[in-house]
């Protein structure tokens, strides 16, 4: 047999991927990571390229989801991901990424983190998070949106949009009484000062446009930093396409080529890894239990602020916010409040009913009064599966829904956020709506960690069914808060690495 191509071969070059390498190569564990994409054309990409797409994607039809996944890289991202992992949608959106860097080109770099009433249930406990959550947060650079006219605490900040400034400091005037609702400076993945290879943010609202000067993370980064390991191997062009097991692993991918280590780390995402595992996992007529989070999109309008202008800022969560509807342990929503005037014009005015140019017009002179709340539900009222495709050999395809009755539960919701809306002096626009399944891209539930059967895995990740192979992503994530998870699950990553790095003594070199 010939000599394995390293310990770990880690499948994805996404956050989860990245996070699993650097605990890996600080022990001395040979690392050879699979990447379907590769850099090439980043360098060469000016902005009107990035904004408008080399065949003018941006000028399409609005097809009425988010902003951020109608922007030309976004597409080509996502559309070569449902062409190329054969996953089709039945009521959802398939979201999933073959590019450099995953999901972290596209996602709104909204950090939050999960306390003990949210892992309950899981088989770990917080204090095992919480030195993860901490090294990734170091290394990846946060910041939180702050009023800088009233000075800062030496925490890193970038400065409030002037609408969001307006609505914050009227919630801090008159908080509600019951604490129900929650307000707050939001904090995320986005540099205010420099570091090597990343500039600070420059304001200039480039943010769902690919941030060409590196402030906003992305774990494309963090491969500079790997590659500077002996220890680490990163092969471009190289999408795993299958899995078998004898003495060790072996992954195929789409070029012909083998690979073969004792050990694979999945980080492909959750529908990545369900199609990298659909032969060797059971997936009945049932399907497999795929949790994501029902999204609501609220505009908003701070009368306020109207024929104000607006401020320099970024396109990312200006403020947080959480509210609690019930008395479980997850009976809360939780989101995020964008300025408009920060984000793409078009995206807007191609929903306006008017002309182009007078939607325009019309757009500039209420842009700075505008708001988007972004409103998430925890994953236990969603109900979405993966099936096999009978039409494809290897295909899948996820269907969506939600659970029984939800739709009352969020004409409830819309109803209480209205109290708050009026206590903040904003009115709630008409458009408010819930958006398709799949849109979110917050997914998990499908190889619970902890669960006894063919389809759990250990507190460590590895897959019940077959030793030797460990799944790093969402996947693994028991249940699904209302929470943004891509920081927890960055910090799973490191965890669960830590303790594979524990496993036995680096090979011989």
């Amino acid at each position: 047999m010939n000599a394995p191509d390293a310990d770990f071969i880690i499948i994805g070059s996404g956050p989860a991927g990245v996070s699993a390498a650097f605990p890996l190569i600080a022990a001395g564990r040979r690392v050879l990571m699979l990447d379907a994409g590769d850099d090439l054309g980043l360098q060469e990409e000016n902005r009107s390229v990035r904004v408008l797409g080399s065949d003018l994607e941006s000028l399409r039809v609005d097809d009425g989801s988010s902003p951020k996944l109608q922007t030309p890289v976004s597409r080509g991202i996502l559309e070569r991901f449902q062409r190329d992992a054969g996953i089709s949608g039945n009521g959802f959106k398939p979201i999933g990424s073959l590019a450099r860097g995953g999901l972290s080109n596209i996602w709104g770099a909204q950090i939050s983190y999960l306390d003990a009433g949210d892992i309950a249930d899981w088989p770990i406990d917080l204090a095992s998070l919480q030195s993860s959550y901490e090294r990734v947060a170091q290394r990846i650079g946060i910041s939180t949106n702050a009023d800088l006219t009233t000075g800062a605490d030496g925490e890193a900040v970038l400065p409030f949009g002037a609408t969001a400034a307006h609505v914050l400091r009227r919630h801090k005037a008159a908080k509600p009484a019951d604490g129900s609702f929650r307000l707050f400076a939001a904090v995320n993945a986005i540099l205010s000062e420099a570091r090597p290879g990343r500039a600070a943010c420059d304001l200039r609202g480039d943010c769902l446009y690919g941030c060409p000067s590196g402030a906003i993370y992305n774990s494309r980064h963090d491969l500079l930093l790997l590659r500077k390991s002996p220890h680490f191997r990163l092969l471009d062009n190289r999408r795993a396409v299958s899995l078998t097991r004898d003495l060790g692993w072996t992954v195929k991918t789409a070029d012909g080529s083998s690979f073969s280590a004792p050990r694979i780390i999945l980080a492909a995402g959750v529908l990545g890894t369900a199609a990298l595992l659909t032969d060797l996992l059971p997936i009945g007529q049932q399907g497999l239990r795929l949790l994501n989070s029902p999204t609501l999109a609220i505009p908003l309008l701070s009368p306020a602020r109207l024929l104000r202008s607006t401020t320099p800022t970024h396109s990312l969560a200006q403020l947080g916010l959480s509210l609690r509807y019930g008395d479980g342990a997850s009976d809360y929503v939780t989101g995020a409040i964008y300025e408009v005037g920060s984000l793409p014009v078009q995206s807007f005015v191609n929903r306006m009913p008017l002309g182009r140019k007078a939607g325009r017009a019309a757009f500039e002179l209420i842009a700075g009064s505008l708001l988007v709340a972004t409103i998430y539900y925890p994953g236990d009222q969603s109900r979405s599966y993966i099936h096999r495709d009978a039409t494809a050999k290897k295909g899948l395809t996820v269907r969506g829904g939600f659970t029984d009755g939800f739709e009352i539960r969020a004409e409830a919701l819309k109803k209480a956020l209205r109290r708050e809306w009026k206590r903040l002096g904003l009115i709630q626009l008409p458009g408010a709506s819930l958006a398709e399944p799949g849109i979110d891209a917050h997914f998990a539930g499908t190889l619970p960690m902890g669960e006894a059967g063919p389809f759990g895995t250990s507190s460590d990740g590895e897959l019940n069914l077959h030793p030797g192979l460990y799944v790093v992503d969402g996947s693994i994530l028991p249940d699904l808060s209302s929470k943004y998870i891509t920081m927890t699950i960055m910090a799973n990553a490191d965890r669960i690495a830590h303790r594979l790095a524990a496993l036995e003594a680096p090979a011989a070199q």
